[in-house]
């Protein structure tokens, strides 16, 4: 083979004038590059040989030289994703933090020259939209080296945080977890770097499927008039109750209100409606991971939150004076 090489050239410069003059050369050398491959042939001699009176001898020889295609790396990724985990987490039964996601990456060599430390390119992974809030593991295993027409498959996993799941659960109107890759290596005896082309990445989707839950805690505090019972229930004092109504799910709640079993003891008891005038106040009392502006309520004191976030809390306080009916059934 013909390593690459560079020539010599020695170029002359004259400075002349006609009359009386000294004539001066000046002399300079300059380098000439070859834009060649390293390898850029193969050669081969054939020589022939013979013995005649016992003596072995060289009749002449023969050369060929072959040219040696030019290096053409390619390289070529098909990513997967596989559906989220949902029995690592807190809740076993539904996909929420601490759940993850794994992504398989097959990178195939297309080109001519072998690919040393080959491995894929991967950001990580969005979420409704939303870029993920932690890192992608590392890629097992880390590199590879692909030869010609063959390919290796790669992994990692993505482990889910309290962010991603409500991000990907539809916050945003998509609950689509989307994650593009290319990959990398290098080849030939200087490790010249390659990288697949960003309009060759691939895409892999996957979902998060949410899940609605409420749960409520209600307090009360009695306003305790002079000359009643103490520390008891009398007609016409005041029981302020208080509802706190966590979003523990992972999709926004719309339209959320309370209703109160009000006991008549021992009567049947009744649903009480606690809109309209007998809310008293009605406050986003924990915002939750998405902030307050994820939770919007169109109509203050109403008795109806209209969008609750996971993970926030809504509270309303209902003032309740006790009836007679109701001292009369105590």
């Amino acid at each position: 083979m013909k390593n690459q090489t560079s020539n010599l050239i020695t170029a002359y410069a004259f400075a002349r004038r006609t009359r009386n003059t000294m004539t001066t050369l000046l002399a300079g050398t300059f380098v000439m590059a070859q834009v060649t491959p390293t390898f850029a042939s193969i050669d081969n001699t054939a020589q022939a040989t013979g013995t005649y009176n016992a003596s072995t001898a060289n009749y002449g020889s023969s050369s060929q030289s072959v040219p040696v295609a030019a290096a053409a790396p390619s390289l070529t990724i098909a990513k997967t994703a596989a559906a989220p985990t949902v029995g690592a987490g807190t809740n076993v039964t539904q996909t929420d933090a601490g759940d993850s996601i794994t992504f398989t990456y097959v990178v195939t060599n297309n080109g001519n020259v072998t690919m040393n430390s080959v491995a894929p390119v991967d950001a990580g992974p969005s979420f409704g939209g939303f870029a993920g809030t932690l890192s992608l593991s590392a890629f097992t295993p880390a590199t590879a080296t692909i030869a010609p027409a063959g390919f290796q498959n790669f992994t990692a996993t993505y482990t889910l945080s309290t962010l991603d799941v409500y991000h990907g659960a539809g916050l945003a109107g998509s609950n689509l977890v989307v994650n593009s890759a290319v990959a990398s290596g290098v080849y030939g005896p200087s490790n010249t770097a390659y990288s697949i082309p960003a309009v060759n990445k691939s895409t892999a989707t996957t979902t998060i499927v949410g899940y609605p839950s409420l749960s409520i805690v209600k307090t009360a505090i009695l306003a305790d008039k002079a000359g009643g019972t103490a520390g008891k229930a009398d007609v016409g004092e005041t029981i302020t109750y208080t509802f706190a109504i966590t979003n523990n799910g992972t999709v926004p709640m719309t339209s959320v209100s309370p209703s109160d079993l009000h006991d008549t003891n021992p009567g049947p008891g009744s649903l009480v409606g606690l809109g309209g005038g007998n809310i008293i106040g009605e406050t986003l009392t924990t915002p939750g991971p998405l902030g307050a502006a994820a939770s919007t309520d169109a109509t203050a004191n109403n008795g109806i939150w209209s969008t609750l976030a996971p993970g926030a809390t809504a509270t309303f306080t209902w003032a309740h004076v006790v009836t007679q009916a109701e001292f009369n059934h105590g």
